[in-house]
C-alpha cells in the first residue's frame, strides 16, 4: 500500500487546527489537515461572535468577508434588572463562521499545508520497529481506508476529540450542551442580549445577537446539565421564544439555521489550579513522536463565556511552530514546551473562569439581581465599560468580586460553592 508521508498532520480543519497547521507550514514542516466534514466550516456549531483581537488574531486580510455586522455592546437581562453596557471600542463581531474557517484553511494552504476532507480517523498509533505514527483514515472514496505516517499529530478534532481518547489524555469531563437558531427577532442596532436564569438557561446564559440584517438574530443557549432540570437545551430555548418577558415578544416567530453544538469544562490548568486539583494533558511523547492537542479538543476555552476561537488561535501558533521544530531537530521533548507556553498565555484565565462558572452554578436568580444591582452603579459600569474584556474577562471580574455586597454573597454560598461537584 502506497502511505502519504508528513512531519506534522493536523485532524481538524477549525480555527486552531488551521492555525496549527499554518505555523508548522510556516516553519518549514511537511503539513497535513485531514477534515472529516466535506467542507471546511461546516456544519457551524458555533454563535458566531468573536472580538477583535479575534479578528486580528486570525491574521486575514480581509475581514469583510466573514463579518455580519459590529456588535457595539450588550444588554443583559436577570429576573428583575436590565443592563446596558456600550463597548467605547469595536471589541466584538457578528460572523460567518464557515466562511471564517474556510478562509483560515486557505492560509494555511498559501503557507503549504495540504487538505484532505471527507475522511474519517480511526486509529493513531506507533507500530512496533517505527519510529512515526501511523493514521489510519476511513475515505469517502472506493479505496475505503488510507495510511499515513507522520512525526507529530495535533488533535483539533472538536469538543469530544477522538485523537484525545485514542492518546488517553484527559482535558475534560463535562460539557455544556447548546442550541441556536436564526429567527426573526425585534434587534437594537447592533447590541447583543444576554439573558440569565435557572429557568432560562441553567448553569449558563441565553444569548440573541444581531446579524446586521434587518431584524435577524441568532438567538441560543446554553446549559450546564448537571444543574438543570432536564438535559436538553432545546426544551429551554422553545420556552424562552414562547414565554421569557423579552424575547418572546422581539421574535416573530420564524426560524431557520437550526444548530446544536457543544462546549468543553476544563478539567483544569497548572498544579491545585483545577476542580478539586485536577490537571489539563494536552501532550503525549513516545520516543521519536508525539501527540498534542489544541483548540476545544484540548478544552482551551473561556468557562465564563463559553468562547474559543481565540483561545484556539493563540494555542494553534504555540502547537504549529513547536511541533514543526520537534520534527525538524528529531527531538520530541521539545513538545512538553506547548503545554507550559499555552497555560502561561491563558492558564490563569481559565482557572479563574472555572471558579466563575461554579458560583454562576450555584447561585439563585435573587443573587443575579443582586449582581445586576451592583453591576448597574455608576463606578462599577464605568469600570466595565474601561476594563472589560470579552477575552479575559478576569481583569473585571477579580475588582468586581472585591465589591461588599458581593462578598456577602458569595458568603451565603459558601457551602454549596464548595460541596457542588
Amino acid at each position: 500500500m502506497f502511505m502519504l508521508e508528513y512531519d506534522v498532520v493536523v485532524v481538524g480543519g477549525g480555527p486552531a487546527g488551521c492555525m496549527a497547521a499554518k505555523y508548522a507550514a510556516k516553519e518549514g514542516a511537511s503539513t497535513l489537515i485531514i477534515e472529516e466534514d466535506a467542507e471546511i466550516g461546516e456544519p457551524v456549531q458555533c454563535a458566531g461572535l468573536i472580538s477583535k483581537r479575534a479578528v486580528e488574531e486570525s491574521e486575514i486580510s480581509d475581514s469583510k468577508s466573514f463579518i455580519n455586522c459590529e456588535i457595539k455592546g450588550a444588554v443583559v437581562h436577570s429576573h428583575s434588572y436590565e443592563l446596558r453596557v456600550e463597548s467605547p471600542d469595536k471589541r466584538a463581531f457578528a460572523i460567518r463562521r464557515d466562511i471564517f474557517d474556510k478562509e483560515l484553511a486557505k492560509e494555511a494552504q498559501k503557507e503549504g499545508a495540504d487538505i484532505i476532507l471527507r475522511s474519517k480517523v480511526k486509529s493513531v498509533k506507533k507500530r512496533e520497529g517505527e519510529t512515526k505514527l501511523t493514521i489510519t483514515i476511513a475515505t469517502a472514496t472506493a479505496n475505503g481506508e488510507k495510511e499515513i505516517r507522520a512525526s507529530v499529530v495535533i488533535g483539533a478534532d472538536g469538543v469530544k476529540s477522538a485523537v484525545a481518547k485514542m492518546a488517553g489524555l484527559n482535558v475534560a469531563k463535562n460539557y455544556l450542551n447548546c442550541v441556536q437558531i436564526e429567527g426573526e427577532y425585534e434587534t437594537e442596532e447592533a447590541f447583543a442580549e444576554i439573558f440569565v436564569g435557572k429557568n432560562i438557561a441553567p448553569g449558563f446564559f441565553a444569548w440573541a445577537i444581531p446579524l446586521g440584517a434587518e431584524n435577524i438574530a441568532r438567538i441560543g443557549l446554553c446549559i450546564d446539565k448537571r444543574f438543570s432540570s432536564h438535559p436538553n437545551p432545546l426544551l429551554f430555548l422553545k420556552r424562552n421564544l414562547a414565554e421569557h418577558p423579552v424575547i418572546a415578544k422581539k421574535y416573530k416567530g420564524t426560524r431557520s439555521n437550526i444548530t446544536a453544538g457543544t462546549i468543553p469544562i476544563p478539567v483544569g490548568v497548572g498544579t491545585g489550579a483545577g476542580l478539586r486539583g485536577r490537571r489539563q494533558k494536552t501532550v503525549k511523547i513516545d520516543k521519536e513522536a508525539g501527540i498534542m492537542l489544541v483548540g476545544d479538543a484540548a478544552a482551551q476555552v473561556k468557562p465564563v463565556t463559553g468562547g474559543g476561537v481565540y483561545y484556539g488561535m493563540k494555542c494553534g501558533k504555540i502547537a504549529g511552530e513547536i511541533a514543526a521544530k520537534a520534527c525538524l531537530t528529531g527531538d520530541m521533548k521539545v513538545l512538553n514546551s506547548y503545554e507550559r507556553r499555552w497555560q502561561k498565555e491563558i492558564g490563569k484565565e481559565i482557572a479563574f473562569g472555572l471558579k466563575v462558572h461554579r458560583l454562576r452554578c450555584v447561585i439563585s436568580d435573587k443573587d443575579f439581581d443582586t449582581i445586576f444591582h451592583t453591576l448597574s452603579e455608576e463606578k462599577v459600569l464605568q469600570h466595565i465599560k474601561g476594563k472589560g474584556d470579552m477575552d479575559y474577562p478576569s481583569v473585571v471580574f477579580r475588582e468586581f468580586l472585591k465589591h461588599p455586597r458581593l462578598i456577602k454573597l458569595m458568603a451565603r454560598n459558601i457551602l454549596k460553592y464548595l460541596y457542588t461537584k
